[in-house]
């Protein structure tokens, strides 16, 4: 049987509680896959401010298919798991997080899958360890971007995953900015299927993602897979248009036919305010869009490597100080 070679593909941040027992997890779980898969395991760290390059280097130095790269600075998270996916060399690569969140013990389900013929098997979150609220603000995304986007989303999926070598290769082809990766692997197609789990807490360590942060990377989801919020503005304006027209026609019959136009400030103030917002809102949607395309213009590279540990006679051409570019784009 030819063997293939698997890609563990792991972005880091301030993970020292947790790298050296996630790599144990995965190792074990890839155990009875050693007689049919080699492996590399490929750590990006995101210019973490603990000790985290510091032990993924002691990992590569003791284990010949341990690579870590090191950003010159914090890239951000699509940055860092699109350039380890970028230098992957296998059949396939796993895409699963450092702080265990994600089981590594779903990895054999992964490969089964893959074994089946799926390009893509993804992890389905079945149930989390957060609150009410931001669980039902979760809900409610997914279900606005199931409804509005112009290819299927994964429901309750994040990064966790695997990715054949032919949706490696497509999605290397996309050039924007800051992708949103499952969004992205979705419109790509091919085979997919869900595996479900339970998504437990962070092994060690404390979270570097807060509600802001959350805030942002939905909306970049929203941004990057569907245009239905710029044509929503449009109708917006048309229904408020209509509201004002309305408002006008109320206050002339009002005044000319029954001698009852509304009085006093406070009508006004509401008015004035519930316009006010509705414009703000249509601003704030087209500059979301606007931003990206102003991000994306620049063509500016993604980043740049600071330090490579393990790649040495593996990956030629990369060198410390490469930039993130796709080198296809013009």
């Amino acid at each position: 049987m030819t063997r293939r070679l698997l890609s563990i593909v792991t972005p880091c941040y301030n993970e020292e509680a947790n790298v050296q027992h996630h790599f144990d997890r995965v190792c074990k779980a890839l155990e009875p896959y050693r007689d049919r898969y080699d492996v590399e395991h490929i750590y990006t760290d995101n210019q973490s401010q603990d000790r985290t390059f510091a032990l993924l280097t002691d990992l590569a130095r003791a284990h010949d298919n341990v690579r870590a790269i090191r950003f010159s600075r914090n890239v951000g998270a699509n940055r860092a798991i699109w350039f380890g996916l970028r230098h992957a060399r296998g059949d396939a690569a796993i895409l699963i997080q450092a702080d265990l969140q994600d089981p590594p013990e779903l990895i054999p389900a992964f490969l089964d899958g893959f074994e089946e013929g799926y390009d893509v098997v993804y992890g389905q979150i079945a149930g989390r360890q957060e609150g009410l609220v931001l669980r039902t603000l979760r809900r409610i995304y997914y279900a606005l971007i199931a409804r509005l986007a112009e290819s299927p989303v994964p429901q309750n999926a994040g990064e966790f995953r695997l990715a054949s070598r032919r949706v490696l290769d497509a999605l290397a082809q996309f050039t924007e900015d800051d992708l949103y990766i499952r969004g992205v692997i979705g419109a790509i197609g091919f085979r997919q299927k869900a595996v479900p789990y339970q998504r437990a807490e962070r092994a060690g360590g404390v979270s570097s993602i807060n509600f802001q942060g959350l805030i942002v990377y939905g909306l970049n989801g929203f941004v990057s897979t569907t245009t239905v919020p710029i044509r929503l503005v449009t109708i917006l304006g048309f229904a408020l248009a209509a509201i004002g027209a309305l408002l006008i026609a109320w206050v002339v019959v009002g005044k000319l036919i029954l001698d009852a136009a509304p009085q006093g400030f406070s009508t006004l103030a509401t008015l004035v305010t519930f316009f006010a917002g509705a414009q703000l809102i249509a601003l704030g949607t087209i500059g979301e869009y606007v931003r990206k395309i102003y991000v994306q213009s620049l063509h500016r590279p993604r980043g740049f490597i600071q330090d490579l540990v393990g790649f040495e006679g593996k990956q030629p051409g990369v060198t410390a100080g490469d930039d993130l570019r796709d080198t296809s784009r013009p």
